[in-house]
């Protein structure tokens, strides 16, 4: 049992089975294309920087409340 059969060129139909053939490997090379540019963005991408949170301190806090 053959995991790839090519199509006999002497049976008539099989012209068919070449232009799948054709649609099959153009399909996967796009496909291909596509993964490889859309992993290629990702690793591109910055990582975003990362804030500290700003907390009051006593002074700025009853300040506030005078306010």
């Amino acid at each position: 049992m053959d995991i790839f059969t090519v199509p006999d060129p002497n049976d008539p139909m099989m012209g068919y089975a070449y232009i799948m053939l054709i649609f099959v490997l153009i399909a996967a090379s796009f496909t291909v294309y596509k993964m490889k540019k859309s992993r290629k963005q990702q690793t591109d991408k910055p990582e975003p920087k990362a804030y500290d949170m700003y907390e009051y301190t006593k002074n700025e806090q009853s300040d506030k409340k005078k306010d």
